[in-house]
């Protein structure tokens, strides 16, 4: 009931745009147009109660302000607004029977079921109050009734439009940030990847510990124990390795992103990302020729790692380019930050794993210092180069060169 008369208050209001045609007694408003938007935008209410409940509200107001304005008496209100209610109710049966709202993608029949419900309640309401029907009123009941009609509709196709704009750009969202996310669990990958070979190592040492020290009871019992607690922890990590993979496989399983996309998503990924944090940088992003990225989300990995490092050079503010270039056998990112620079004793190291510069300021404790050693081994993965340059106070420049077959 709130809904409905919340829709019939609203259909009375626009009611009080209107215009009389050759002075007659004939009222042509903006509220049907109303009315249509509303059965064609909620599909939840009864077209039949709608019009009902407007037709009502409509009367109502129109006799509210006649005796409040015009000094008519109860009787003259009545048969001056009372045929408006005979109007609503026809419209509203003629409404319910094409079954609008779930025809309202049919352009050419709703908009001609429109104007021909609003022709014949209009024709109807006029016969009520004239008692006959003169050629030029006709006319201009059928011509008002066809703009009424493709006007409501009009207004409902740009409704649709901007909604499903809205819900476009709100998928594009979630979309960059679950690339973005799993970029993040694909760099994660590596380094699981390694902590695994690393505990195969220890595993292996351990259980040749064991063979070695079969004569000592008690040393071989402790080498023993080891040895099959890092086989758990061994277990433990394949499952969680397991677990990682398959999700990614059924992201990549058509793992094929145009090169124009893949920046359009590290763009928006970025930009959130500096306005969040209040950052004054300038960012770009220029590609030379768009092409299909098969290993995408190692490309994320490789570009997102290298921009967030650029950023933190930036130290708030400053300027960052993306660039993409190509030649006959390779495809060239390069990644420029105009920040603090890398002091050219550190630049051998820094793709060390472990390998930091960066403290927490507030408690001191260092960076894992993962994001470039997870570059290089991506970079290696794909069979490429990395190579950086840098000068003191003049940023930064990263180059990653991958071969086209491999990309």
């Amino acid at each position: 009931m709130k809904k409905y008369m919340i829709f019939a208050i609203a259909v009375a209001v626009f009611g009080e745009i209107y215009f009389y045609p050759f002075d007659s007694t004939l009222r042509f408003s903006a509220a049907i147009i109303t009315l249509n938007l509303i059965m064609l935008i909620d599909k939840e209410v009864s077209p039949f109660y709608t019009c009902v409940f407007s037709g009502i509200a409509v009367f109502l107001q129109r006799s509210l302000l006649a005796l409040a304005f015009h000094a008519m008496s109860l009787q003259e209100v009545f048969f001056l607004h009372g045929p408006s209610i005979i109007y609503y109710m026809i419209y509203g049966i003629f409404i319910s029977l094409f079954d609008l709202q779930k025809r309202e993608n049919q352009y050419i029949k709703v908009m001609l079921f429109l104007a021909f419900s609003d022709i014949i309640s209009n024709i109807i309401e006029t016969i009520i109050r004239q008692k006959e029907m003169l050629p030029p009123v006709v006319g201009m009941i059928i011509l008002v009734g066809i703009v009424r009609s493709v006007f409501a509709y009009l207004i409902y196709l740009f409704y649709k439009r901007q909604e499903f704009m809205l819900v476009s750009r709100e998928h594009q969202k979630k979309y960059a940030q679950l690339n973005l996310l799993v970029s993040n669990i694909q760099a994660e990958l590596f380094y699981l990847k390694k902590s695994t070979r690393d505990i195969e190592n220890v595993m292996k040492k351990s259980y040749t510990l064991y063979q070695e020290y079969k004569e000592d009871e008690l040393l071989k019992q402790k080498t023993l124990n080891i040895a099959l607690e890092i086989h758990e922890i061994k277990k433990d990590y394949y499952k969680v390795l397991n677990g990682f993979e398959n999700f990614l496989e059924s992201f990549e399983e058509n793992g094929v992103m145009m090169l124009s996309n893949m920046f359009t998503i590290i763009g928006e990924n970025t930009s959130r990302y500096l306005r969040e944090n209040k950052l004054d940088i300038n960012f770009t992003l220029d590609y030379e020729e768009d092409f299909q990225v098969y290993k995408y989300y190692h490309l994320f990995t490789i570009l997102n790692n290298l921009i967030i490092n650029a950023i933190d050079a930036c130290e708030g503010s400053g300027s960052i380019e993306v660039s993409q270039k190509s030649d006959d056998e390779s495809i060239r990112f390069t990644v420029v930050d105009h920040g603090e620079g890398i002091d050219e004793e550190i630049l051998p190291y820094i793709f060390n794993p472990g390998f930091t510069t960066k403290y927490d300021e507030r408690s001191g404790e260092p960076s894992t210092g993962i994001g470039l050693s997870h570059v290089k081994s991506m970079v290696d993965e794909l069979k490429g180069e990395v190579h950086v340059s840098s000068q003191r106070e003049n940023g930064t420049t990263f180059e990653v060169v991958i071969p086209k077959n491999n990309g």
